[in-house]
């Protein structure tokens, strides 16, 4: 058993890992490279803050991306130093710190500590409705144009007001000619419209009591910069910060933390600039690159030992991030072992590539593997297809890793939304979502005109309703009103016997038996009805262990003194909260499986031998990036993040024919020849015949132009760079030779590789932009 007053073992962590947990005061980066230890030591930091430093564990707060890596790190805390001493650090994700503080200051924030927390499809609903209040079709901007729009203006940290101050400090938007120059400026709708949507939208949310999850932090934000008081107390319980992912950080995380930080100034962020792939979610990796310019006192520790993958997955991964432009220096090493060299195949379309990945997969179970060792990456969901088809005609059992998650799915999002209604009778999304599920007999017109006559008493539906059913409203709804009279009688007993017993667990019991929810699955899913009743019973039980909860942290001590409508308020938080995927087991009854993900789902992962499929320009780098030097940088970044799930083995594969558009040519990824020659295996492709759809065959050419390269434009795609190839193949090829490209200009040949398709050359090109290239012989000039 753990000795309480034990100091921890500090001699397991290297040098460098050691003298940044050690550091004490001030603002310090840790640029951690893959696998090398991050997570380490921010635990390690947080017991020497506390045993070494004797920092009280309740002035603590670390602040990481995901609740499952927030939970793993708080054991770690716990296994490194005991529960006592750790029980009051706060390990949290940025959303739940600041619902949990939203709580106990909902009425500084100008919101009742009930408040719901709405998602996507909550968010969609609202803004649907508001854009049919304004006679907007969606053909002229859709909801999904106007939420993302939305989305971008609070992670940049903008009220409504703000954002219009912005526009009009960008560009004076008085006139029409001048509201063309901002669209032309970036803009594909009029951004005054698109101010006054917002507008609409977060007034609608406060009349409901409800925030989504970008106000989470806004609002949070906004209340520690207006109400002074609040601001002082949470700077002075918690004094020392600690951020995981840093990275990953969009402007209004970077100024809540910062605001947070800015008394005491222990500011302490990990991450790797090189692992930066959220651009889409806001995320900059510009604030940890530039932090030691804002925090000019700031240390700098760098981890770049590397203790997963082989020496020769080391290199590729820094030969490909290399190229990078921004990024901050540093070069991941490793001391294990140099490992098989990066295997790589071109297929000639995705049947192909599926086959072979599948025969590799064969072979290494054969040699002693197992399914579990393979992991299969690719850059987009639809890349999947092809390959389960494959796995499931061979019965090779796989798990797709990031599917629906559990409270994502349909039936528990139906009764979150009974729970969200019974916490918060103000919340309307959640009232349209219930009202006739199970069906009532209250249709689409009938809740169309129930809006209509709730718009026009500027109240919320349920009261409305309400009203209604106790005749205290005469109106065209009445009649249809009578159908929903039993629900409205249920809602009021759930809510009043909540109080009475304090127990969420005997409410969702009765909820679920009073609105017939068994019978409703079974009718409306025959087919899978068992695996969704497993579910309710799987969120019954959720509720159960919520409630049974030992409450030890400082955070959430008046726990057991709650009532039961704070512990569901509680409880559905959680639930909204969680955003990790779920694994489904798709061949059922093993856990040793073959792993299917995207390469931004297995961010954080590791896995003994990996493939990395469709490695296609206009998929690894994607489509939408290619014009843009920053969006390609992130690719490759994605790329590296790939690469540096491997442990031990690493294989490449891609397609001579485009998989997205009629099979023409494709041409292979650019980060391919990014990579040293010497750590290169390639598979040449036998030729072959394979049957296609509608009884076609195809001619499968042998290993042609391989390794082809693709910088920028089409630059070896044009005629011209053939020319002269019957003179070209008859040269006597060797090391030290000068050679001529088209676009590279001249170069000397480092290395020589007799292929079916003539040579492979390596050359360093004079050009310090260019660096060294592998190209068919064919592609350049002997000088």
């Amino acid at each position: 058993m753990f000795n309480e007053t034990e100091i921890p073992d500090f001699t397991s962590l290297n040098p460098a890992q050691f003298t940044a947990c050690t550091h004490k005061d001030g603002p310090a980066v840790v640029y951690a490279g893959a696998g090398s230890g991050k997570t380490k030591v921010i635990c390690s930091r947080i017991a020497w803050l506390i045993t070494h430093e004797h920092i009280p564990s309740g002035a603590i707060l670390a602040v990481t991306f995901t609740n499952k890596a927030a939970k793993e790190m708080k054991e770690r805390v716990e296994q490194y130093i005991g529960t006592k001493r750790s029980k009051n650090v706060i390990v949290s994700t940025f959303h739940s710190f600041c619902a949990k503080f939203l709580r106990i200051y909902a009425e500084e924030a100008g919101y009742n500590s009930s408040f719901s927390i709405y998602d996507d499809d909550d968010q969609k609903s609202l803004l649907k409705d508001i854009l049919k209040k304004l006679n907007i079709s969606d053909k002229l901007l859709s909801v999904n144009t106007v939420k993302s729009k939305i989305d971008k203006i609070k992670n940049q940290g903008n009220t409504p007001e703000e954002y219009l101050i912005e526009l009009k400090n960008n560009i004076e938007i008085s006139t029409r000619e001048q509201r063309y120059q901002l669209r032309s400026f970036g803009e594909q709708y009029d951004p005054e419209l698109i101010q006054k949507i917002y507008a609409m939208y977060q007034h609608a949310l406060k009349q409901q009591n409800a925030m989504d999850f970008n106000d989470l932090l806004l609002v949070m934000f906004k209340t520690l910069e207006n109400k002074p008081h609040v601001l002082e107390s949470l700077q002075n319980r918690f004094r020392y910060f600690l951020i995981d992912e840093f990275q990953d950080t969009n402007p209004i995380q970077f100024k809540l933390i910062h605001l947070l930080s800015s008394k005491n100034k222990n500011l302490f962020i990990v991450g790797d600039d090189d692992q930066s792939i959220y651009s889409w979610r806001g995320a900059e990796p510009t604030f940890i690159l530039n932090f030691h310019n804002l925090y000019t006192n700031a240390k700098v520790f760098k981890l770049e030992e590397n203790y997963r993958s082989s020496k020769n997955i080391i290199q590729a991964a820094t030969d490909i991030i290399k190229n990078n432009r921004t990024r901050a220096d540093k070069t991941l090493f490793t001391n294990n072992d140099s490992g098989s060299k990066i295997k790589i195949k071109s297929c000639d379309d995705p049947y192909i590539e599926s086959k072979f990945i599948a025969n590799e997969i064969y072979s290494g179970v054969q040699t002693n593997g197992k399914f579990s060792d393979f992991c299969i990456l690719y850059r987009t969901n639809a890349q999947s297809r092809s390959i389960e088809d494959e796995l499931r005609r061979r019965m090779m059992p796989y798990i797709i890793y990031g599917s629906v998650r559990f409270y994502e799915r349909a039936e528990i999002k139906i009764l979150l939304a009974y729970i969200k209604l019974i916490i918060n009778p103000t919340d309307d999304a959640a009232l349209q979502k219930v009202i006739n599920t199970p069906r009532r007999g209250f249709g689409d017109k009938a809740l169309l005109k129930l809006k209509e006559l709730s718009y026009t008493r500027d109240e919320n539906l349920l009261k409305t309703i309400t009203e209604i059913v106790y005749g205290g409203i005469e109106n065209e709804v009445s009649r249809s009103i009578a159908a929903v009279k039993d629900f409205v009688m249920c809602y009021q007993k759930w809510r009043s016997n909540l109080e009475y017993h304090n127990k969420p667990s005997i409410t969702i019991s009765e909820l679920i038996s009073d609105i017939n929810f068994e019978e409703y699955l079974r009718n409306s899913y025959p087919e899978d009805f068992d695996e969704r009743w497993l579910n309710i019973i799987e969120l019954k039980n959720a509720i159960i262990e919520f409630e049974n909860l030992n409450y030890e942290d400082e955070f959430e001590q008046e726990q057991k003194s709650f009532t039961g409508m704070e512990k569901l308020s509680r409880f559905l938080e959680q639930a909204m909260l969680t955003v990790e995927p779920t694994v489904v087991n798709v061949q059922q009854g093993t856990a040793n499986a073959i792993t299917l993900m995207t390469i931004h789902s297995a961010k954080g992962l590791e896995f003994p031998k990996v493939f990395i499929a469709g490695l296609e320009e206009g998929i690894l780098p994607h489509q939408n990036s290619i014009d843009s030097p920053e969006a390609v940088e992130e690719e490759r970044r994605l790329m590296y993040v790939a690469v540096t799930r491997a442990k031990n083995k690493l294989i490449l594969t891609n397609c001579k024919r485009n998989r997205y558009k009629d099979f023409l040519p494709a041409q292979e990824s650019r980060f391919i020849s990014e990579i040293s020659f010497e750590l290169l295996d390639w598979v040449d492709s036998p030729k072959k015949s394979v049957p296609r759809e509608f009884g076609k065959i195809i001619s499968k050419p042998t290993f042609i132009d391989k390794p082809r390269i693709f910088k920028g434009d089409d630059l070896l795609n044009n005629e011209n760079n053939n020319c002269n190839q019957d003179n070209i193949q008859n040269t006597v090829w060797k090391k030290g030779q000068k050679v001529s490209h088209k676009v590279f200009g001249e170069g000397v040949i480092r290395e020589i590789e007799k292929s079916t398709s003539g040579y492979r050359l390596r050359i360093k090109f004079d050009k310090n932009s260019v660096g060294e290239k592998t190209l068919i012989h064919t592609y350049v000039t002997p000088i």
